[in-house]
């Protein structure tokens, strides 16, 4: 598995990703996704900005998912980061259904604690939504710590630290 930033032309591509994990989410009751968020415009930001990452596998987009250094939604929290100083935050990941289930998360996450080693970040944050049940399970288990909750566009998210 490897991580490359995405550019204009694997946007296509992403949004179908995108789409078929929000049919996914929405078939076990995870409403995260259930509105237009996450849009084409934003994944397009994402490419424009930097911060969107396509999840590799032999070659074929696998995944998706936004890396970025800060997040001003995490700035206040209802509870304490276990850190204070560099970190990156994980956004709108997303797996295809031809590789979803096949246990590549922990990699992905190894793939992330390799880029947040070489920006000299802290730790990994990252929120979920509580109807969620998935990430709620999984981010333990690799070592995240649920530390509270934070405002996302709006929404209390369960907030979570893994310290590198």
């Amino acid at each position: 598995m490897t991580l490359e930033r995405i550019d204009s032309r694997d946007i296509g591509e992403v949004m179908a990703i995108i789409e078929d994990a929000r049919t996914f989410q929405l078939s076990y009751g995870n409403k995260q996704w259930a509105t237009e968020y996450p849009s084409e415009e934003l994944i397009s930001s994402d490419a424009k900005n930097g911060i969107g990452y396509k999840v590799l596998i032999d070659g074929k987009i696998a995944g998706y998912l936004a890396i970025v250094d800060y997040d001003s939604a995490y700035d206040e929290i209802d509870g304490a980061w276990m850190t204070d100083g560099k970190y990156i935050a994980l956004h709108r990941i997303a797996f295809s259904s031809s590789f979803r289930g096949k246990g590549l998360f922990p990699a992905l996450i190894n793939g992330c604690k390799a880029i947040a080693e070489s920006r000299d970040a802290l730790s990994i944050r990252i929120d979920t939504d509580r109807s969620n049940m998935i990430m709620q399970h999984l981010l333990p288990k690799l070592g995240f710590r649920h530390t509270g909750y934070v405002l996302f566009e709006g929404d209390r998210k369960l907030a979570y630290e893994f310290v590198l």
